[in-house]
């Protein structure tokens, strides 16, 4: 069966090719020799060379928006500046970024939106491929490189072909070919990554998606990639031309209704499915150009087949080589992965990165890869950094930053070719271990390469046998301090260094360390304030504030009890959770129940129970709907409300839902996402857009938006309502 990729990015926009007369050449600071190498890039089997024939890995990150309706990047409204933000991304190791854009971007007299004044006025004013140019400038002046990625035709949502029934075929690669003689001679920009996530579309036979090798002009991607590839290099011979795979070979979604699983299609992510590139390879007229770039995601996306596999992880490597890493192995081709990521909430999805970034390889001579994304407000993945732009999430760049080679930049010499890894750290072992955590030693490892000892990576299995080690820390000394432990459980430690090139050593000898039994006697404190929100006729989400543990153990977790009805029953545990929130799930619609929480600890000491939280599930005869708006972001004269959550609160699906919210005077919305907005006074309606409107029940989407207002004024929209068909 068909599986999915759900929609992440906020909007898109279409576009038309009658500006492309009407554009000047950009010229900013060429790539310098560095970690992405010296000037234009070209392929050779699976590995990306520079001019001189050096091997280069691409380590970098997608920085999204300007596929949005703010037609730039997404964070020019945060605190800090957009040139701060490239300098993070050089300093954390990301050596090139791909930017996402749509063709509205592109359009004579697009009005770019989302900037913050204050941090960012150098920008303000300048179209979205002005602000393109100065991105590129000085990414250029950090050694770092960029790829251009054709994101989304349209504000609808990404598109199953390249062309809709508004953005023909035709605007499509003459926007490219606009872009290629833009950047012609400026060595920062290296290629094209032609149409995001082609896939499938159409129940078989009836196909209408994107296929692979089908021979049909309008839905073989293959072919289209070859057309598309093909102009770009007749303009710009130097580009790398970056192909995405589809979903299904086919084009078309497998039936599942016929109850015969022999003609069900194998089929992957949206743009990971390069299964049928062996057979039918992408021809480009100039030879060295083509790079193969999957896409490929974790549960919090969805949650494929495979991650419930009784095998897994060890089945992973299988499944990868199947969809695109066998054109690597067999020296096809050179393997960028354009997009991955997650939101790392399940230790299935940290499993996924730890074991998908140790299958692309150590070194420069690795896979290159661009994560998804930098952007914190990406939907169903996160990003590197927060909220605010700037704080890393440490848990997701610990299992990247080995793999990350990081730009030099302008004025700094290359260092040599370091493909030596440092010794293997010796004599691991533990001391002062206590019911949460110990603390691990070893003789450092010494480098031979040049490159210099960057560090140590800390791993991690549970029990004494079996499981997987995960990186769990780093450290730049040799010892390290373990904290978060359970009492009276059984760990495997390993450790291993890593250089200034990437290289890693092998791991140590294995240390096992049981923590001790804690002698805790006294309770958590007991949670308060539970309340309960977005109560559908099946569930309902509670929250509470979290408790705090004295005793030394630790807090390990709550329990949820529930008893029926407004009085009387039993309270009895349903669930637990380790945060302060849980999703009761499963209920009856139009009954009464009642929750309680309590904390236990590290020593099974248990809490008092919370206050007691009555709820009722809605009748969900029919189709209905809820709304929850969450506000992003702020500003002095602004703010972002992200994600403007929509559920189907009834026990059928709705195939359409109508939000409606009361917007204070003097505000005005300047760009919405994945909803088609109008307003009439005060009172703003979105309704959603055709990609988005069937929801099963309990089924969720979002959207959101951003708004101007009078410089001091601190009201936000409210009145949210919902309707649905």
């Amino acid at each position: 069966m068909i599986r999915k990729r759900l929609g992440r990015v906020l909007g898109a926009l279409a576009v038309s090719a009658g500006m492309v007369a009407a554009m000047l050449v950009a010229t900013s600071a060429p790539a310098l020799a560095a970690g992405t190498g010296t000037g234009y890039l070209r392929t050779s089997g699976n590995k990306i060379l520079d001019s001189t024939g050096a091997t280069v890995r691409l380590t970098g990150i997608n920085w999204f928006g300007m596929e949005t309706d703010n037609k730039t990047f997404h964070g020019l409204w945060a605190s800090v500046t957009w040139k701060s933000q490239i300098d993070h991304m050089a300093q954390l190791g990301y050596n090139t970024i791909r930017v996402p854009y749509s063709d509205d971007a592109l359009k004579t007299g697009a009005v770019a939106t989302g900037i913050n004044d204050f941090t960012n006025p150098d920008l303000v004013g300048l179209s979205p491929l002005q602000i393109l140019d100065k991105v590129i400038e000085y990414a250029g002046s950090k050694g770092m490189r960029i790829i251009l990625d054709r994101h989304r035709p349209t504000a609808a949502g990404q598109s199953a072909l390249w062309y809709t029934s508004t953005v023909p075929e035709s605007t499509w690669i003459a926007n490219w070919r606009m872009l290629a003689q833009r950047y012609a001679g400026n060595t920062t920009v290296i290629g094209a990554d032609l149409h995001n996530e082609p896939h499938a579309d159409g129940t078989n036979p009836n196909a209408t998606g994107s296929c692979w090798g089908c021979g049909v002009e309008s839905r073989d991607w293959r072919l289209a990639a070859e057309r598309a590839g093909n102009a770009i290099l007749a303009v710009q011979p130097n580009w790398l031309i970056f192909v995405e795979g589809v979903s299904c070979p086919s084009g078309g979604l497998s039936n599942v209704w016929d109850n015969d699983p022999s003609n069900d299609e194998d089929c992957g992510w949206w743009g990971g499915n390069l299964s049928k590139a062996g057979e039918f390879p992408v021809r480009l007229n100039v030879a060295n150009r083509l790079v193969y770039s999957p896409h490929e995601y974790a549960t919090s996306v969805y949650n494929q087949a495979w991650f419930s596999d009784p095998t897994y992880p060890a089945n992973m490597p299988a499944i990868w080589d199947k969809y695109w890493g066998y054109l690597y192995k067999q020296n096809i081709a050179p393997i960028m992965m354009g997009e991955f990521g997650t939101t790392m909430t399940s230790n299935v999805d940290r499993i996924w990165l730890t074991e998908l970034m140790k299958y692309t390889g150590t070194g420069v001579n690795g896979m290159s890869f661009t994560y998804w994304s930098w952007n914190p407000n990406s939907g169903d993945t996160g990003g590197i950094v927060m909220d605010d732009w700037v704080t890393v999430q440490t848990a997701k760049q610990a299992i990247l930053q080995p793999y990350l080679i990081a730009p030099v930049p302008g004025g700094s010499s290359p260092p040599p070719t370091d493909t030596t890894p440092p010794t293997t750290p010796s004599s691991l072992a533990a001391s002062g271990t206590t019911s949460t955590g110990t603390s691990l030693s070893w003789t450092a490892s010494t480098d031979s390469g040049g490159s210099g000892l960057a560090g140590y990576d800390i791993l991690q299995a549970p029990g004494t046998s079996g499981g997987s080690f995960a990186v769990v820390g780093t450290s730049t000394t040799n010892s390290f301090a373990v904290t978060g432990l359970t009492a009276g459980s059984t760990y495997r430690f390993q450790v291993r260094a890593r250089d200034g090139a990437g290289n890693q050593s092998a791991v140590s000898n294995t240390v096992t360390v049981t923590t001790t039994t804690a002698t805790d006697t006294t309770p958590p404190t007991t949670p308060s304030s539970l309340a309960a929100s977005g109560t559908t006729s099946t569930g309902t989400s509670l929250s509470w504030t979290a408790s705090t543990d004295s005793g030394g153990s630790g807090l390990a977790g709550y329990d949820i009890l529930r008893a029926p009805g407004a009085s009387g029953g039993t309270f009895a545990v349903v669930g637990t959770s380790t945060t302060n929130s849980f999703a009761a799930t499963g209920l009856t619609a139009g009954t009464t129940y009642r929750f309680q929480v309590r904390a236990r600890d590290g020593a099974g000491n248990l809490s008092a129970v919370s206050n007691t939280v009555t709820v009722t599930t809605t009748g969900g005869s029919t189709g209905g709907c809820s709304v929850t708006a969450t506000t992003q972001t702020s500003w002095q004269d602004g703010y972002v409300i992200q994600p403007v959550d929509v559920r189907n609160t009834g026990t059928s699906a709705i195939t359409g839902w109508t939000v409606t919210f009361t917007l204070p005077a003097g505000h005005t919305i300047t760009g919405s996402w994945n909803a088609v907005f109008t307003v009439s006074g005060q009172t703003v309606t979105a309704k959603n857009t055709a990609s988005n409107g069937n929801l099963a029940p309990n089924g969720t989407t979002n959207f959101g938006f951003q708004a101007s207002r009078p410089n001091g004024n601190t009201s936000l929209p409210s009145g949210y309502t919902c309707t649905s068909p």
